[in-house]
């Protein structure tokens, strides 16, 4: 059966959820999007051949002909579009992060509850191969025990202007919101590190703990563009994070240390008993190998697999307390930064940022010398 599915927002993210569905034609339809700025809504209808474009979200929540709704605002308006959605009666995706504040992303979890099985946020990377073999070796008892993980992303504030591929669209800037406390929540860990803390709780289980370090080195921006953190998960195993918007080139990458062997990505299995990484290797490979060609879009999987909970009656991959908890260790991560100290966890509702940050409690420390720091006056 095709699902029809509408996206508010035709902004950056917009397009990764487009390239999805044509992906996917034959199971899911792009017919509808809404945004508040008149030349972007055009312009994806146009490049889309979408049939319905709305200024209005409530226009596009409402439609019969939509079954699934992709949240791709800005986070701040998560809140008001998910629980809009949710009561619709649609299936909705938000991007990540669920929210913008713990006390809105627990006011979303409400609505959802009333929802079950209904809400599902976008964290995409779970489907790399990569981290589905992690699981599925972590699961077979392949890596023992887990002890350490190493998480990381790099990410350009600005792309160097260059003429696009033909047929590509060229990169777009960065928002005028990113990196706004109110608007996003954050700067490298709200919105890029987020992705792999999500993945620390995916594949380590829970955190108990976190120290961590923030700072705006280089970007123009209110909040942080770098951050490092150490988390102890409650299984006792550690890992650190770390994240920057100031590189030279987009990066990612992870490595899981077990007590029999280790994953890294880019990939790699290994194992000091060469008979038992021989054996690991080809069992896992028999079960999640190599694509012939990889996806057009990183969202493709995780759209795939949005429709195979729908079409089985299975609640949605990534259901919001899944979302939540990364939110939670990035908002904790945030507090003991500003606080100079360890943040146990769980956050409680009384604590000072559950209700967000402010420009007021982080004031974007040495940003005045950059200049200095790289000597490139002219």
């Amino acid at each position: 059966m095709e699902r029809s599915l509408g996206i508010v927002g035709a902004g950056t993210i917009f397009e990764q959820h487009a390239r999805a569905c044509a992906a996917l034609a034959g199971r899911v339809r792009l017919v509808a999007v809404a945004d508040v700025d008149e030349a972007k809504l055009e312009a994806a209808r146009t490049k889309y051949d979408i049939r319905a474009a709305h200024a209005n979200y409530r226009q596009l929540i409402q439609r019969d002909d939509v079954d699934i709704v992709a949240v791709c605002t800005p986070p701040c308006a998560h809140e008001e579009v998910v629980i809009g959605a949710l009561e619709a009666g649609k299936y909705v995706l938000c991007e990540k992060p669920l929210a913008h504040t713990l006390a809105a992303a627990d006011r979303i979890l409400d609505a959802a509850r009333r929802f079950p099985g209904r809400l599902s946020t976008v964290y995409q990377f779970r489907w790399l191969p990569e981290v589905q073999r992690t699981v599925w070796l972590r699961d077979g008892g392949r890596l023992g025990p887990l002890l350490f993980g190493r998480f990381s992303r790099y990410a350009r504030y600005e792309r160097p202007a260059k003429t696009p591929k033909p047929g590509r669209t060229p990169k777009p800037r960065r928002a005028d919101w990113w990196g706004r406390w109110a608007v996003a929540g954050g700067g490298a860990a709200m919105t890029q590190l987020i992705h792999e803390l999500d993945l620390v709780c995916h594949i380590f289980g829970p955190a108990a703990e976190v120290s961590a370090v923030i700072d705006t080195l280089k970007e123009p921006i209110e909040s942080e563009d770098t951050c490092v953190a150490t988390i102890r998960l409650a299984s006792g195993a550690i890992a650190c994070c770390y994240a920057t918007v100031s590189a030279h080139r987009t990066a990612n990458g992870f490595d899981v240390f077990g007590q029999l062997g280790s994953v890294h990505y880019p990939w790699n299995f290994e194992c000091m008993d060469r008979t038992w990484r021989e054996e690991a290797l080809r069992a896992v490979l028999g079960v999640h190998p190599p694509a012939p060609e990889p996806e057009e879009s990183a969202h493709t999987p995780y759209l795939r697999a949005v429709l195979d909970a729908i079409d089985a009656g299975r609640p949605l991959p990534v259901g919001p307390d899944e979302a939540r908890a990364s939110l939670e260790l990035c908002v904790a991560l945030y507090a003991s930064a500003l606080t100079h100290n360890p943040i146990r966890l769980p956050i409680e509702r009384s604590n000072r940022y559950y209700e967000g940050i402010t420009t007021a409690d982080y004031d974007g420390r040495r940003r005045d010398t950059v200049a200095a720091a790289v000597g490139h006056e002219t």
